[in-house]
């Protein structure tokens, strides 16, 4: 084991070892100091691999662990059947197998067939959610005359191809309806159309509209307030966070809604749904009627969830919508639209149920950040450098300089900031620009462009202690009794009577909301936010920050998500090695997902 203070993961594996030699005090075979060194092992790279966002592990990397750093393939392929036999020897580990039919025994590791190695609670967790996606592909239905109606309207010119009109057939005739797209190409008039369509089709049902953070919940707010505009008699409930429908509990890391007390719609739909991870969709897909639809949107190719897992990911790289539509739904779109897709070569898991939109409505042609989004999501990663490298006015790409260099050109826009004239003001400058950063800490850190920024402001008179006008403020925690959520973004800046408050955008169309700064949950100074907290965020301009040198942490799907945040212009301020290796990581997470949903799986408890 590593030497040095220990981690988190390793404290955990620590004791929970400790708790099994507890509980074999007195057992006729108790565990041999190497099993017991295996297991130990065993639960500190299964935590580990969570922590990264996997869901799993796998037998062979436990081996070259116990095998040693000078270990060959063979020695490494041996030492799988014994690491194998030492946990079962535990009685910590259990197999699994595709035709299982019994719940699982309560022990703390399974063992899969592809020798992935789970957590029992992420392993169980998994197969729900694939049990769930696999009937899905099952359920289809049959949309009523009206719904036709209404869906003939929204039908293209002859020849001519809409995706998001195929999105709708899709949620008409599915229960289960997954809508892929990246920047700009008609998320929020997706979901729009989705729910008039569904209204159409029977005009009590009841909807939910969630999303994973509240300023996600906000814009699905906006997004009511206009399908009432149109539909006054739909029954759409306020948008709110996932957690907030499903009741968490946070002193018992648990939900008041689930299978025995369901939630009262007839229709869910989830907008960004690549940051909901693995355990928290296995609570929604609980917590929902079996006759329910469910609608999840969001951005493959932006970063995942901070917890384990990727299920949008998975679903759409099983789906693999870009090959084409299903044959089901080509036939659809053809009888009742006369609009003909191309069809997939073959049939895929769930392709009747999930859509890709392609048309980009927000850049032009000549775009280099559509142009970059585009070569992301085809796994292009030549063309995406390229995107960065060309002479793009809405895309830049600049070594690494000082700070004073790189940030000169926008203090001008901070102190504008600081000079607004009132709060709405100030918190629409603040949607102008934002500097976002790979990573916390070092030169080009969040933290350190923050204190910059701060200190150069200082001099004029802005920044006087933690507190001053026009202080950008990052929430980092979620708080119900303020209502305000882990990345909400807001402004400190007096009221009419000169006091200091702190200050949210309210749901479209309302003013904004404000709370006295000493009732803040915890939050941060916000000129600079990282990456993570930008997703579900939009800004006129961005700067990204990469770190000087190659990290594990620069991946694809985060300089995705950071340039896609930019709805004018992205400067990306790194050396070119840096961008090269980043678009060059790979983008997935380790996961059974897609294997379980490929092989049907049975019947199962938990």
């Amino acid at each position: 084991m590593s030497e040095g203070p220990p981690t988190p993961a390793a404290t955990l594996a620590h004791a929970l070892v400790a708790l099994l030699d507890r509980a074999q005090q007195g057992a006729d075979a108790p565990m041999t100091a190497a099993a017991r060194n295996t297991l130990l092992r065993a639960f500190l790279r299964v935590l580990v691999a969570i922590e990264n966002g996997d869901s799993c592990t796998t037998l062979a990397e436990l081996a070259a662990d116990v095998a040693g750093p000078h270990a060959d393939a063979a020695m490494i392929l041996a030492c799988q059947q014994r690491v194998r036999a030492d946990l079962l020897s535990t009685g910590a580990m259990a197999l699994a197998h595709r035709d299982l039919s019994a719940p699982l025994p309560s022990v703390p590791l399974v063992l899969d067939p592809e020798d992935r190695l789970f957590l029992r609670r992420h392993f169980a967790a998994e197969y729900r959610v694939a049990k769930f996606f696999h009937a899905a592909t099952n359920d289809a239905l049959a949309p009523g005359p009206e719904a036709l109606r209404y869906l003939r309207t929204l039908a293209p010119a002859p020849g001519e191809i809409d995706w998001q009109v195929a999105a709708v057939t899709v949620a008409l005739t599915r229960r289960v309806a997954v809508v892929t797209g990246g920047p700009g190409t008609g998320k929020t008039t997706t979901i729009l159309r989705i729910l008039a369509a569904l209204h159409h089709d029977q005009h009590n049902l009841q909807i939910a509209l969630v999303a994973p953070t509240g300023k996600a919940a906000l814009r699905m707010d906006a997004a009511r307030t206009q399908l009432l505009a149109a539909h006054p008699d739909a029954a759409v409930a306020r948008a709110s966070t996932l957690h907030r429908l499903l009741g968490f509990r946070p002193g018992e890391d648990t939900f008041a809604r689930g299978r025995g007390s369901t939630l009262p719609f007839d229709v869910v739909v989830v907008d960004e749904a690549s940051m909901v991870d693995l355990e928290l969709m296995d609570a929604l897909l609980a917590a929902l009627r079996p006759d329910a639809r469910l609608l999840l949107l969001g951005d493959r190719d932006q970063l995942s969830a901070i917890g384990a897992g990727q299920v949008l990911a998975d679903l759409c790289d099983l789906a693999r919508p870009e090959l084409g539509a299903s044959r089901a739904l080509a036939a659809h779109c053809r009888d009742w639209l006369s609009m003909d897709l191309p069809t997939a070569p073959t049939p895929t898991p769930l392709g009747d149920c999930v859509v890709a939109l392609r048309k980009v409505f927000r850049f032009d042609s000549s775009s280099s950040i559509a142009a970059f989004a585009r070569a992301v999501a085809r796994r292009r990663p030549e063309d995406a450098l390229a995107a960065l490298q060309r002479d793009g006015s809405d895309l830049v790409l600049v070594p690494h300089a000082p700070l004073d260099k790189v940030l000169r050109s926008w203090l001008p826009r901070c102190l504008e900031l600081c000079e607004a004239t009132a709060p709405q003001h100030a918190l629409a400058l603040q949607q102008r620009l934002r500097v976002l950063c790979a990573v916390h800490q070092g030169p080009f850190g969040k933290d350190a462009v923050n204190a910059y920024l701060e200190l150069r402001l200082r001099p004029r008179g802005i920044s006087s202690g933690d507190d001053y006008p026009g202080r950008p403020i990052l929430i980092t925690t979620n708080d119900h009794a303020s209502g305000l959520m882990n990345g909400d973004l807001g402004v400190l800046w007096p009221d009419e009577a000169g006091r200091l408050l702190a200050w949210f955008e309210g749901p479209k169309g309302q003013a904004p909301r404000s709370i006295l700064p000493l009732r803040l949950p915890p939050h941060e100074t916000a000129w600079a936010i990282t990456v993570h907290k930008s997703q579900g965020s939009e800004f006129d301009h961005v700067l990204v920050m990469l770190p000087d040198r190659p990290s594990p942490l620069l991946d694809a799907p985060l300089l995705y998500t950071a340039i896609t945040r930019a709805k004018k212009s992205a400067t990306v301020v790194a050396d070119l090695e840096v961008v090269q290796r980043a678009l060059a990581t790979g983008t997935g997470r380790r996961s059974g997902l897609c294997d379980w949903l490929k092989s049907a799986p049975p019947e199962h408890g938990r």
